[in-house]
């Protein structure tokens, strides 16, 4: 039972995979040229600002609708109600995010300067509204199509999306020199695109039908995911605004960098699983099997985490120099930080799975507002005196610590059992192998890269001969090996 569960949890992990890395591998490709092409560090700190901004807006304006809108689609039994529900959600996220663009339009010069830190970015905060209108529209029609299981027609025009908006930002910023304003026109263009085509289906299908009374059940789910959607913002973007205030947007777009660099490993690793590790685990009826497949998936997961993280750290001068401009090398000294923080934050999400497993959701809004407070306070404390820095050591301190206060409640809630020194195990060699690697690197330049290629490759090999893995599973990956080199043999 648990090794077909495990199988596949990663078959199925391996499929959902691939549409999103597609989307993350152009975005990563693109992403020297844009350090290239934008200007300055400056320039690009203010595009993580916009960013940052969208993420904030989007959540008091009523993305959250959209959680409801799924929620609810399949509980009304006519086709009629369907559509109205969905139009319903049009209606309000057009209304809520149509009234902030007048408002940024209307005051774009005193907001820019409270959200940018000067009056000179006015137009990018009035593009940065544009989007989030944009977006409103195209993201019931996505999420729309997801209800309808339109995967393939969702993966073309997601796709296409992506496309269109690469393709603009490299005319924008090469071909035109438009800088931060280039990127932030590329996704406006993007996002239009796909409103404009799925709005047109939306008027078509739904005729914009509004429900007070579906508008009301859609609000009272809604909003209570608005504190800890705030709460969550607080966590991945909150310290850009002390980051801004104490160093301008110069070392905004150096924290930004490391923190999209430095979080790959969650990117690739967790994304992809969370799509199919939830719906699985809530389908698995037999609570020792349950507990079994959590622990084994922790444990698992925490190694290969481990080990992405690891590599991560060590070669975080040759990542960034790969994929920046030559003026952002300096935000390789945090990307260690960042990815130690998204190992943690990793272990956060698979003990956390108890929570919902238990319908004990509430302990997810107290544990990420909790820590929230936490980052809020360490940011307050730590960027004035360290600059980014600071923020990057907030932020490993906020998920360790979250992942430990969620582990405690998690156990209290429904004991799972969990093989506490596996766990741990490759976290503390990863952070050993770490420390060693480097300063080898550092006391003999010439073999450094041999080094910390070395420390790599030890966590996997110190792991295997230390009894980390027990008969069974040394059995299962010889097999594992076996098939695959029979597999390249029989193919020549």
């Amino acid at each position: 039972m648990l090794t077909a569960a495990l199988k596949r949890l990663t078959q199925h992990s391996f499929v959902y995979a691939l549409g999103p890395a597609v989307h993350k591998v152009i975005g990563f490709l693109i992403l020297p040229l844009v350090t290239v092409w934008i200007g300055s560090r400056g320039n690009y700190g203010v595009v993580e600002m916009a960013s940052v901004t969208l993420a904030i807006a989007a959540q008091v304006l009523g993305i959250n609708l959209l959680q409801g809108m799924a929620r609810y689609y399949a509980s009304y039994d006519t086709e009629a109600d369907r559509r109205a529900l969905v139009g319903t959600c049009v209606l309000i996220l057009l209304g809520t995010t149509g009234v902030a663009f007048l408002f940024a339009w209307c005051f774009r010069a005193a907001g820019a300067e409270l959200l940018f830190g000067s009056r000179e970015y006015a137009d990018a905060l009035v593009l940065a509204a544009g989007i989030l209108v944009a977006q409103s529209v195209s993201q019931v029609g996505l999420r729309w199509l997801q209800l309808l299981e339109r995967s393939t027609l969702y993966g073309v025009v997601t796709t296409l999306k992506l496309l269109l908006e690469t393709g603009l930002k490299v005319w924008f910023l090469a071909g035109l020199g438009l800088t931060y304003m280039g990127v932030l026109y590329s996704v406006l263009c993007g996002e239009l695109v796909v409103a404009l085509g799925v709005g047109v289906v939306l008027v078509a299908r739904t005729k914009l039908a509004f429900s007070r009374a579906m508008a009301k059940r859609l609000w009272t789910y809604s909003s209570p995911l608005l504190f800890s959607g705030l709460c969550g913002f607080v966590l991945h973007q909150g310290d850009r605004f002390f980051v801004l205030q104490a160093g301008g947007e110069d070392q905004v777009g150096l924290y930004g960098l490391a923190y999209k660099l430095g979080s790959i490993g969650n990117t690739v690793v967790f994304e992809a699983f969370a799509l199919i590790w939830y719906p699985f685990v809530f389908a698995v009826k037999d609570d020792e099997s349950v507990r079994r497949i959590i622990r084994a998936v922790l444990v698992y997961f925490t190694l290969l985490l481990a080990f992405v993280t690891l590599g991560l750290a060590l070669f975080s001068p040759e990542i960034v120099r790969v994929m920046a401009d030559e003026r952002f090398f300096e935000a390789h000294t945090v990307l260690p930080l960042v990815a130690g923080g998204y190992l943690a934050w990793g272990v956060y999400q698979v003990v956390g799975t108890v929570f919902y497993l238990r319908e004990r959701t509430w302990l997810v809004s107290a544990l990420v507002a909790g820590a929230a407070a936490l980052n809020f306070a360490l940011n307050a404390f730590l960027v004035p005196r360290h600059g980014y820095v600071g923020a990057a050591w907030a932020t490993l301190a906020t998920f360790a610590c979250l992942a430990g206060a969620a582990w405690i409640v998690a156990e209290r809630t429904w004991r799972i059992g969990h093989e506490t020194l596996r766990v741990l195990a490759p976290i503390v060699l990863a952070a050993g192998l770490f420390v060693g690697a480097r300063a080898g690197a550092e006391a003999a330049p010439a073999h450094g890269l041999a080094i910390r290629t070395l420390g790599v490759l030890l966590l996997p090999g110190i792991l295997a001969v230390g009894g980390y893995l027990n008969r069974q599973e040394k059995d299962k990956l010889w097999e594992f090996a076996r098939r695959g080199v029979s597999t390249v043999f029989r193919r020549r």
